[in-house]
């Protein structure tokens, strides 16, 4: 089954294709790699991606501000991390409502003193209470601040991922050559399913995949809306679409650190 997963995920990218929606210059890496390019369409033929892909490395270790809690990741490890992104906060003693500064804050407090989280996943929840276009900022100092474990930024767009990147290379005393020899970050780059990869997502990717840090391509899979309603078919478009954004990582930077994350569920039809 798993076989026919991927054979019929070759076959989406191979007649249907992803839309990539970024520059000129990023649809040219394409076609230098040798995908088929049809205005935004980005086509292959089968087994092409798994070629570029053998570069990936099976295994890799993600550095920390305290080297004792650096986390391998690939192989048998296991790393447990909280959620990322809630919409919402809760306690028992006020209930739900939006999140802010200092609830994020006291959720970074508690990732550290728990023994049994060694990742924080790149911001439990939005603070309200602080301007959208800088918020991101906050989080950052947050994180370096309140945790000396590994943490994950924020990968919308090239300006919040370059500033994590600069602060993370504060954070180690290190130059931005330097953080590209030591995976240090990590950022979650969804698709926007079905089939396509916008310009945010993308310019995340590439910038991370430039300086040898990690992206998690998590395909925006939610079965019945996003994608099929079967299980297999939800997989399929999964799979066709985690390859696509993994290849360009390799495309952009072979050798680059990279995961494959898997997000698909359902909605209630």
């Amino acid at each position: 089954n798993l076989i026919k997963i991927e054979r019929a995920a070759d076959r989406v990218l191979a007649e249907t294709g992803i839309e990539f929606r970024d520059d000129a210059e990023s649809l040219q890496m394409w076609r230098k790699a040798g995908a088929k390019v049809e205005g935004l369409l980005v086509k292959f033929e089968p087994g092409m991606l798994r070629e570029i892909l053998k570069s990936a490395p099976a295994t890799f270790t993600q550095h920390a501000r305290n080297p004792a809690k650096s986390v391998e990741i690939g192989g048998k490890s296991v790393v447990f991390s909280p959620a990322y992104g809630s919409p919402f906060v809760m306690d028992l003693d006020r209930g739900r409502r939006d999140g802010t500064l200092q609830d994020m804050q006291d959720f970074l407090r508690l990732c550290q003193s728990l023994n049994v989280i060694q990742q924080e996943s790149g911001g439990p929840l939005e603070p309200m209470d602080l301007p959208a276009a800088t918020r991101h900022l906050d989080l950052y100092l947050s994180q370096i601040t309140l945790l000396d474990k590994s943490w994950n930024l924020n990968a919308l767009g090239t300006e919040r991922t370059m500033d994590g990147l600069h602060m993370a290379a504060l954070m180690m005393g290190w130059s931005l050559d330097d953080l590209a020899r030591h995976p240090t970050m990590m950022g979650v780059i969804n698709t926007n399913s079905p089939r396509q990869l916008d310009d945010p997502m993308s310019q995340g990717l590439i910038a991370l995949a430039e300086h040898g840090q990690v992206a998690i391509v998590t395909p925006f899979t939610l079965a019945g809306a996003m994608a099929p309603v079967s299980l297999a078919g939800a997989l399929v478009l999964q799979h066709a679409e985690a390859i696509f954004g993994i290849t360009l990582t390799q495309i952009v930077r072979p050798g680059v650190p990279v995961m494959y994350g898997g997000f698909t569920s359902n909605v209630d039809m």
